[in-house]
């Protein structure tokens, strides 16, 4: 029995060093959560416990008080950091928490020194199912407070499992052995079981709460990147707007119209795979920098009244490329969250490519054109077509329709006009909503 409890107790204090391990390799990550302290002290006490339960067949009694008092003073730090998660830990949470532990631990010295393995079990289990209903009734107002990871939800089921064995080992304890028990390693087969079950349940609830941070880390790390996607975009958004001579409306007006194709498109059962709703949400963030390129082309010819030459016109059309380029230069490989990029890429690059490989810059036809840039391609057309610039007059609605379906498969994807034919009122609609006048 005793080679059971030491290999027991040795597994538990590996586990508890490697999630202490874990925790520091990545204490910079947890600098934004106050309190945090309580989660490293609660490993230490536990992994003391474990080593000194490991210990406490050769050491004799002293080993064996160090081990319940540390975790007495585990589970106490696990309490209050449970605590702490619901909302700022109080200024009496700590000292309230230090006096329990020392109340305990006097308890238990005297029993130690007094008292018999029997009554020193009964009050370590009485004080750690105590223990047990403290942090059973902070988990619980976590989830009345609204917090429904799913990690809280098994740690509640943990804690009721934890005061049961505590309550069955006591009952068992006090009909089957009783005063004849002489040591801690006599409990037999049944108590025995229920020691390992109870130090399992902590170990499950040390291997959750480690799982909970490591979820929130993960959201944090998320948070990060796209505020930092974000910040680029919107940066490399103003660097379009103020060399580029469309408005403000023009970006609104093709990110409804990209987002509605790409949804359209789905919902007719037209390339699905591609178009999942992360998928059609970068491109509506990415549709503003489709003329990012023009950063690059003079104020003599992007800002031209009338008509271009055949030069100027070479001159112009390099925008693609150019803009392809600028959002290249841009790409960060190490965050996460740089879908919304690589889709601003391919549209910028590729979005005045024709079906037919008549377009621009590279002549791509067909599949060869990236789904995005085919669906920003038509949305920019429309929007060319029924807004006034200072080279031409506005289209109507009905113009631009004719324009763009007389197009399919020339100019535009086939599938592409047949969901822009789907939702043309919606285009109307929107060009109306957002118009420039």
């Amino acid at each position: 029995m005793e080679l059971a409890n030491q290999t027991f107790y040795l597994t538990g204090l590996i586990v508890l060093l490697g999630l202490m391990a874990g925790f520091f390799s990545r204490h910079e990550s947890h600098r934004a959560t106050k309190y945090i302290f309580y989660w490293p002290l609660g490993i230490l006490f536990l992994a003391i416990s474990m080593a000194a339960f490991f210990a406490a067949s050769w050491g004799g009694q002293i080993f064996l008080g160090i081990a319940n008092i540390s975790l007495i003073g585990g589970v106490i730090s696990i309490a209050a950091l449970f605590k702490s998660w619901r909302h700022s830990v109080g200024r009496l949470t700590l000292p309230v928490a230090i006096l329990i532990l020392l109340a305990a631990s006097a308890m238990y010295v005297h029993l130690l020194i007094n008292g018999t393995t029997s009554e020193r079990i009964y009050l370590m289990n009485g004080v750690l199912a105590i223990l047990a209903c403290w942090q059973l009734y902070e988990l619980m107002a976590l989830i009345d407070g609204g917090n429904t990871a799913y990690q809280i939800k098994l740690l509640i089921g943990i804690q009721f499992m934890q005061i049961i064995v505590r309550l069955l080992r006591s009952t068992h304890l006090y009909f089957a052995t009783g005063a004849s028990l002489q040591s801690l390693y006599q409990e037999g087969g049944i108590g025995f079981w229920l020691r390992v079950v109870s130090n399992l349940l902590l170990l499950i609830t040390c291997v959750l709460i480690t799982n909970y941070y490591l979820e929130r880390l993960w959201q944090e790390h998320r948070n990060h990147a796209r505020a930092i996607e974000n910040g680029m975009l919107h940066s490399l958004n103003a660097l379009s707007m103020v060399r580029d001579n469309e408005t403000g409306n023009h970006i609104v007006r093709t990110q409804h119209y990209v987002e509605r194709l790409g949804k359209t498109l789905k919902m007719l059962g037209s390339y699905v795979d591609q178009l999942s709703d992360t998928a059609i949400e970068d491109m509506r963030k990415a549709a503003p920098l489709h003329d990012i390129g023009k950063v690059g082309i003079p104020d003599g010819i992007l800002k031209k009244e009338g008509g271009l030459t055949e030069e100027e016109w070479g001159i112009m059309k390099t925008h693609a490329s150019l803009g392809q380029n600028v959002l290249s230069a841009a790409q960060m490989g190490d965050v996460q969250h740089a879908g919304v990029l690589d889709v601003a890429i391919e549209i910028a690059g590729s979005h005045h490519e024709n079906w037919d490989g008549s377009g621009y810059p590279r002549g791509l036809k067909g599949f060869e054109i990236p789904l995005s840039a085919r669906i920003m391609a038509l949305a920019d057309m429309y929007d060319a077509l029924v807004s006034e610039r200072v080279y031409k007059h506005k289209w109507t609605h009905e113009q631009a329709y004719e324009e763009i379906v007389g197009n399919k498969g020339k100019r535009f994807d086939p599938l592409v006009v047949e969901a822009f034919v789907h939702d043309s009122d919606y285009f109307n609609e929107i060009a109306n909503r957002y118009s420039d006048s």
